[in-house]
C-alpha cells in the first residue's frame, strides 16, 4: 500500500545493524557507487559529452562518488574528481576508495582551493556532474568548500539548458535536509537523485520536489531485516502513500450490484451562501462510487441544492433565524434509516446552534455509523476548547475521520498555523493519538495519521488543488468509500490518494491554473481506474503514467520526474 520512508537516524541505525550482521561497509559503498555510475552513464547518451565531473566530500557520500568515478572511467568516460577536502581528511571507507581511484589512473583529480574559474570550466565541459558532496549526516546550511562548489555548479546550471551538464546527486541533493526536505542555504538542483537503500523522508516532502529531479531507488545490499528493524525503532514510522500501491483498497464492484449495494451517505452541509459546499461534498460521495447520497441542509437551502445536481437526494433540516442549522437539526438528520456513513461540516457556518447540532449528530451516530468531520464541523468542535476535543470524540465512540486544513487544525489544538506547518507529521500524529481518530491534515503533502501511531505522506496532488471546494470533495469521497465497506483508515488513505490523483488528471486535461473543485470531483472515477490499472482506451497516454509516483528502480530510468 505504501513505501517506507527513512529519517537520517533510521538510516544510520540500519547501517550499524548491517555492520553488526557482518556486511562490510566497503561492499555497500561499492554497490552504491556502481548504481550512481549506471545512472550517470545512461544520461551521457548520444549527443552528450562523454565527460564526467565528480564533486566529492570527505564523508561516505564522497566515498560513494569516488566509487562512481572509478566505474565511470571504466565505462570510457573522461573523469575529473574535485575533492572538497585534502586527501588527508578522508577517513575509513571513503579513504580506501580515494586511494583506489587515484591508483587506478582512470581519470584526473584535484583539491578545491577556491579556483572557481577553473572548476567552472570543467563543469561546463562535462556531460554529467555527480554531486557527492554532502549526505544524510549533513545538518544546516552548507559551509566552506561544499558551499563554494555548490555555488560554482549553480552558476554553470544557469546557462543554456541544452548545453549545460545533467546533475546526478548521490542519496540526496547536497544542501537538502534528509528529514525536512528543506534547503536552508545553497542546495544542488539535481536532474536525477539516486537514493540509496531506502527513500529518505525529506525526498518525499513537497519542499524537495524542485530539487530532486527523477528519483531513483538503488538497492545496495543492505539487508532488508536491518532496514525493517531500523524503521520500526524510529519514533515516527512514515510511509509514502503511492497510487500504484493502493489498488487493493478499491471496493469491489459485483456484477449484480445495485445502488443499495454501494452504500448511502448522509451529508450534513450547506447554509445560505454556501450551498455549493454541500453540492461538492455530495458529488464527491457519488464520484467515489457510493450508490446514494442524501444532502441534509437547512430547509431554505434544499431547493437550491436539489436544482444544481438532480442526482443528489435532499432533505431539509430545522433552521434558525440566520438560516443556518437549528440546534435540533443534528437529531433530525438521523431520523431516516438506511445510512451507511455520515459526512458533516462543509458550508455549515460556525455558530453555537451549529455546534449543538454537530455534537448531537456525532452522538447520534455512535456505535453504528462512520463519520467524516470537515470544515465547519471541525470549527464547531473547536468551540468546545482544545482540552475538550478528545473527550468529545471519545464519548462519541464512533469511527471518526477528521479532515482539517492547517487553520482548522490550529483552532482545534488552540495553536497557530505556523506551529502546525512547522511539524505537520508530528502534529497530525499526536492529534490522532489523543483523539483516537484518523486525522487527515490537508495541504501540500497531505498527512494521514492513525491513532495507533502510523503515518502516511501522500504522493499525489499539487498546487492545482489550491482552490475553494476541493476539501469538500475530499470529505465526500472519504465518506463515499466508507459507505462501501472500507474501514475509516482505509477510506481516508484511498480517498486522499484518489483525490490528489484526480487533481493531477484534471491538471493534465484542463490545465493547472484555474482548476475547479468540480473538475476534481468529475475525475475521481478516472483516478480509480488509473489506480486499478485500466484507465480506458482513447485517452491521453500520459494519463496512464500518473499513477507511477514512487521512485524508479535503479535499472529503470524512465517514468515521471517528481516535482517537475
Amino acid at each position: 500500500m505504501s513505501l517506507r520512508l527513512y529519517t537520517a537516524d533510521q538510516m544510520r541505525q540500519a547501517d550499524r545493524l548491517a555492520g553488526r550482521a557482518g556486511v562490510p561497509g566497503l561492499i555497500l559503498m561499492e554497490n552504491a557507487g556502481r548504481a550512481v555510475a549506471r545512472a550517470a552513464v545512461r544520461l551521457c547518451g548520444p549527443g552528450r559529452r562523454r565527460r564526467a565531473v565528480v564533486l566529492a566530500g570527505r564523508g561516505n557520500n564522497g566515498g560513494d562518488g569516488l566509487v562512481a568515478a572509478r566505474h565511470l572511467g571504466e565505462h570510457g568516460l573522461e573523469v575529473e574528481v574535485v575533492l572538497a577536502a585534502t586527501p588527508e581528511a578522508f577517513e575509513g571507507d571513503a579513504r580506501v576508495n580515494l586511494e583506489a581511484y587515484r591508483g587506478g589512473a582512470l581519470g584526473g583529480w584535484r583539491v578545491w582551493r577556491g579556483d572557481s574559474r577553473e572548476v567552472e570550466g570543467l563543469l561546463r565541459e562535462a556531460g554529467v556532474v555527480v554531486d557527492a558532496l554532502l549526505g544524510t549526516g549533513a545538518r544546516g546550511e552548507p559551509r566552506g568548500p561544499a558551499a563554494e562548489l555548490i555555488a560554482c555548479l549553480d552558476r554553470v546550471l544557469e546557462g543554456d539548458p541544452l548545453s549545460r551538464p545533467v546533475v546526478v546527486s548521490v542519496d540526496l541533493p547536497s544542501g537538502l535536509d534528509a528529514d525536512t526536505g528543506e534547503a536552508t542555504g545553497s542546495c544542488v538542483k539535481a536532474d536525477v537523485t539516486v537514493t540509496l537503500a531506502g527513500v529518505k523522508l525529506g525526498l518525499a516532502l513537497p519542499e524537495a520536489r524542485t530539487r530532486t529531479g527523477l528519483l531513483v531507488l538503488a538497492g545496495i545490499g543492505l539487508p532488508r531485516a536491518c532496514l525493517e528493524e531500523a524503521w520500526e525503532s524510529g519514533p515516527r514510522r512514515v510511509e509514502w502513500l503511492l497510487p500504484e500501491e493502493v489498488s487493493g483498497l478499491l471496493p469491489k464492484r459485483p456484477v449484480a450490484g445495485h445502488k443499495g449495494t454501494f452504500g448511502h451517505v448522509l451529508v450534513v452541509a450547506g447554509s445560505p451562501g454556501f450551498t455549493g459546499a454541500a453540492v461538492l461534498a455530495g458529488l464527491g460521495v457519488l464520484r467515489a462510487g457510493a450508490g446514494l447520497v442524501t444532502v441534509a441542509c437547512p430547509e431554505g437551502c434544499r431547493v437550491t441544492v436539489a436544482a444544481v445536481r438532480p442526482e443528489l437526494l435532499t432533505v431539509g433540516l430545522p433552521e434558525g433565524p440566520d438560516g443556518r442549522l437549528a440546534p435540533q437539526a443534528g437529531t433530525a438528520a438521523l431520523r431516516r434509516p438506511g445510512f451507511s456513513a455520515v459526512v458533516a461540516g462543509p458550508g455549515l457556518g460556525a455558530t453555537p446552534d451549529v455546534r449543538r447540532a454537530v455534537l448531537d449528530l456525532l452522538m447520534g451516530a455512535a456505535g453504528r455509523l462512520p463519520v467524516v468531520l470537515d470544515a465547519d464541523a471541525l470549527n464547531a468542535l473547536a468551540l468546545e476548547g482544545p482540552e475538550s476535543v478528545a473527550a468529545v470524540l471519545r464519548r462519541a465512540d464512533v469511527p471518526v475521520v477528521l479532515t482539517p486544513h492547517p487553520g482548522e487544525m490550529a483552532r482545534l489544538l488552540g495553536s497557530t498555523v505556523a506551529s502546525v506547518q512547522a511539524d505537520r507529521l508530528g502534529v497530525a500524529l499526536e492529534a490522532a493519538r489523543s483523539w483516537r481518530a484518523v486525522v487527515v491534515l490537508k495541504g501540500a503533502g497531505t498527512v494521514v495519521a492513525a491513532p495507533d501511531g502510523r503515518l502516511w505522506l501522500n504522493a499525489t496532488g499539487g498546487p492545482a488543488l489550491a482552490t475553494g471546494g476541493t476539501g469538500d470533495v475530499l470529505a465526500g469521497a472519504i465518506g463515499g468509500l466508507a459507505a462501501q465497506g472500507l474501514g475509516s483508515l482505509e477510506a481516508a488513505l484511498l480517498g486522499v490518494c484518489l483525490h490528489g490523483l484526480a487533481g493531477d488528471a484534471a491538471s493534465l486535461e484542463v490545465g493547472s491554473r484555474g482548476l475547479l473543485a468540480s473538475d476534481v470531483a468529475e475525475r475521481l472515477p478516472l483516478a480509480a481506474d488509473l489506480v486499478a490499472g485500466h484507465a480506458g482506451r482513447g485517452r491521453d497516454p500520459t494519463l496512464g503514467r500518473l499513477a507511477r509516483r514512487g521512485p524508479e528502480p535503479c535499472d529503470d530510468l524512465g517514468g515521471p520526474v517528481l516535482g517537475s
